[in-house]
């Protein structure tokens, strides 16, 4: 009966364990692997991510030096080969990271930071990846309000924000095996310090599966985008016929509820002053359905 147990314990271990990694793989072909549309291996991923750094640190002496035009031709020609190296599946923080600063050299703010927000997906602790975001949000016409998570929830639960999803999914693995290791050795053995780590990394294991299931919603459950026009018109409804709401601008970030044909209904963080006799700071207390509304999905670009 044990050595049932024991097999059956020793299965689910190994086929968590494999599942744990596979998700932790971030998605990125082997070496020998191409992309069948655009046939890009790894070698030539690496070749085309060094060149396009290259080009994209030519384009900052460029700028020192006032040749606008010879830098925003590199600046072009970086940022086409990093979506190159993006559209054959190589997904990476990095990546993301160096196309937003191209981006935002080239003055296109909303591509910048749907870039910067990609990034965090994979590098939640980078320091300079925090502070370009910063800064190219602080030159958005439009002027947001704070959807930044309180600190004092930041720390007291502090592997959300600090872990990216394939390291808490890599997390909750050890801690799966640590349990079933746990258990096996409690059936055999009949310690009670056994059973006191048993509940303890039982414990662990439930927090770090709930935060898991916290994270992919917050990333794959909620739709975000950034506004990469100019200005366009938020709308009542999915239509030029319909009237316009409100206007939004480059960089502006919005929350995707829904869609339909060429139009997503957005819902939008920032002050809105619909009527002309609202007072001077009331928009911050303006209902929710206000800032809702029907935008064109040329003009969005989600996360």
């Amino acid at each position: 009966m044990k050595l049932r147990i024991f097999i059956l314990l020793l299965f689910l271990v190994v086929l968590f364990f494999q599942c744990g990694m596979h998700s932790a793989d971030c998605g990125l072909p082997k070496s020998e692997d191409r992309n069948p549309k655009y046939g890009i291996s790894r070698d030539a991923a690496i070749k085309l991510f060094t060149d396009a750094n290259e080009k994209y640190l030519q384009a900052a002496k460029f700028i020192a030096s006032k040749k606008i035009q010879e830098a925003d031709q590199h600046l072009k020609e970086a940022a086409k080969q990093y979506e190159t190296i993006l559209a054959g599946g190589f997904k990476n923080g990095q990546i993301y990271y160096n196309l937003g600063n191209t981006y935002y050299r080239q003055g296109e703010l909303g591509k910048a930071i749907v870039n910067y927000r990609r990034a965090e997906r994979f590098m939640p602790r980078n320091a300079d990846l925090d502070a370009n975001l910063r800064l190219v949000k602080g030159y958005t016409e439009d002027r947001e309000f704070s959807t930044e998570i309180p600190v004092v929830i930041r720390r007291i639960f502090f592997w959300v924000f600090l872990l990216n999803q394939d390291e808490l999914s890599i997390v909750a693995v050890s801690l799966y095996v640590v349990v079933m290791i746990a258990l096996f050795f409690s059936i055999i053995r009949k310690y009670a310090w056994l059973k006191r780590v048993l509940i303890g990394f039982s414990i662990a294991l439930f927090v770090a599966m709930v935060s898991l299931g916290i994270k992919i919603y917050r990333e794959q459950g909620v739709n975000c985008g950034v506004i990469i026009a100019t200005k366009c018109e938020v709308r009542y409804g999915p239509g030029e016929e319909y009237e316009p709401k409100f206007e939004i601008h480059n960089g502006a970030e919005c929350v995707i509820e829904d869609e339909k044909d060429d139009w997503y209904r957005v819902y939008v963080n920032v002050g809105v002053k619909q009527t002309p006799d609202l007072k001077e700071g009331a928009e911050e207390n303006v209902r929710d359905d206000v800032r809702r509304g029907w935008l064109q999905k040329k003009h969005v670009d989600v996360i």
